[in-house]
């Protein structure tokens, strides 16, 4: 919105054009009514805060008279972009104020497309943190397992099923004895899990689009029921893919507890060396 000369015949239009009195405009404004008259008639300066105010009285009235038009035009378009906007990013609130025409319909799809591709990023995310956890696993194996390193050995441990890696951190953290040694072990499984949990959701889930959400997962053979069926409220259990932000920050944590625990066994295999041999 700019700050150019509003003038003093621009606020007595605008208030004509609202149908309202001057006492009318006054109290909208919050002023006395002898103070508004000495702005309109040029007697008071008319300051760019009374321009503000006064259109934001219109664009109450606009609504309230569900009279779009009678917003001036530079706050109009503020509202129609803010609208666009909130739309697009998935904001609930601005979902709810939809009509059926033409316009709507195109931003509709246009929200439906943004939150798809939102969807997939995150999707992406997860996948590759699964996959960096995955290769973290090797070498908190080796340290764990106190494996004697050789060239060839991770090469080896990465041919491990995930599933199976993580059994056997669960086994080998049951033999640590001390509970500040075995207590970080633990977590660190319990996150590893939880993300290869949401990761394979998100890989062998079917998305699909959803008003609210943007995109949701749902299962495979309800996927395909609902696609038959013309039901107002499907009854199938939904996943919004805005809950994998949970499972991306469960796993970053998970790759920083990981490379502790490397560097702390690594250090333990180091003073084992020295003293065993």
């Amino acid at each position: 919105m700019s700050q150019d000369t509003f003038l003093k015949e621009d606020l007595a239009n605008l208030r004509k054009e609202m149908r309202l009195t001057q006492q009318q405009m006054a109290d909208a404004l919050g002023m006395a009514l002898r103070a508004y008259q000495s702005i309109e008639s040029g007697e008071s300066e008319y300051r760019f805060i009374h321009r503000l105010a006064a259109e934001r009285v219109a664009l109450m009235i606009a609504a309230d008279r569900k009279e779009p038009m009678l917003a001036p035009s530079s706050v109009r378009d503020d509202a129609i972009e803010l609208v666009r906007v909130g739309r697009l990013t998935g904001a609930p609130v601005f979902q709810k104020a939809r009509t059926d025409d033409g316009n709507d319909k195109a931003a509709s799809a246009e929200y439906q497309a943004a939150g798809f591709r939102a969807a997939y990023g995150t999707v992406g995310e997860v996948v590759l943190l699964a996959s960096a956890i995955d290769s973290q696993l090797n070498h908190v194996l080796i340290q764990l397992l106190h494996l004697v390193e050789s060239p060839m050995l991770e090469a080896v441990i990465a041919t491990l099923d995930t599933v199976r890696k993580i059994e056997m951190l669960k086994e080998r953290s049951t033999f640590i004895a001390q509970t500040r040694w075995q207590k970080p072990v633990r977590m660190y499984v319990e996150k590893v899990e939880r993300v290869y949990k949401w990761r394979n959701i998100a890989c062998h889930t079917p998305m699909i689009p959803d008003e609210k959400h943007g995109a949701v997962f749902v299962p495979t053979a309800a996927a395909k029921l609902l696609k038959g069926l013309q039901l107002n409220e499907p009854v199938a259990k939904r996943v919004p893919y805005s809950e994998l932000e949970a499972a991306i920050k469960i796993g970053e944590s998970a790759l920083a507890e990981g490379m502790s625990l490397i560097e702390n066994f690594q250090k333990v295999n180091i003073e084992r060396k020295k003293r065993f041999g």
